[in-house]
């Protein structure tokens, strides 16, 4: 009695080993790409303040309405992304990246990526909230010809400042 060969069943394909790890670095990457672009789109804000103004005979006047000899400065403030964001964002990758190589097994290199990603969606979440807030608390009434100063959230965002003459408007 012979007995009848059954075919073997096809299994699921073997890709290429560590197929999971190369999807999540991939995911790494997109985030940070898209955390790259996102991030200075979200870090526009400008404000300014001119003290005074002009009064009906063409002279300058202060903010309490004293005429005064020259013109006021008008204070602008601009608030950018900063470079050093980038530079969090590239360490976060690479790092991880780089803890993936030495990784013992397939689980560890996955939470490492899901990490690296969350870390860089959170870098640039937190860049964004802390300098926008920041930047909307800079009381700009306090700004005078004499004295002024503007702290920046430093790694976060950068606030440029120009200073400029009040001009006579007719």
């Amino acid at each position: 009695m012979s007995l009848a060969q059954t075919p073997p069943q096809p299994t699921a394909v073997a890709g290429l080993a560590g197929v999971a790890v190369i999807a999540r670095i991939r995911r790494v990457l997109i985030v940070a790409v898209i955390a790259a672009m996102i991030y200075p789109t979200l870090m526009v804000a400008s404000v300014w303040h001119c003290p005074g103004g002009v009064d009906g005979n063409g002279g300058f006047i202060d903010a309490s309405g004293r005429p005064v000899d020259e013109a006021l400065p008008c204070v602008q403030l601009t608030l950018g992304p900063s470079p050093l964001v980038y530079f969090g964002i590239t360490l976060i990758v690479l790092l991880a990246i780089g803890r993936v190589l030495r990784a013992r097994d397939e689980p560890t290199a996955l939470r490492t990526l899901d990490r690296a990603a969350i870390g860089v969606a959170g870098l640039v979440v937190v860049a964004v909230i802390v300098s926008v807030v920041w930047f909307r608390m800079i009381p700009l009434e306090g700004f005078s010809s004499e004295s002024w100063s503007v702290f920046s959230p430093f790694p976060f965002g950068v606030i440029s400042v120009e200073v400029t003459p009040m001009t006579e408007s007719s």
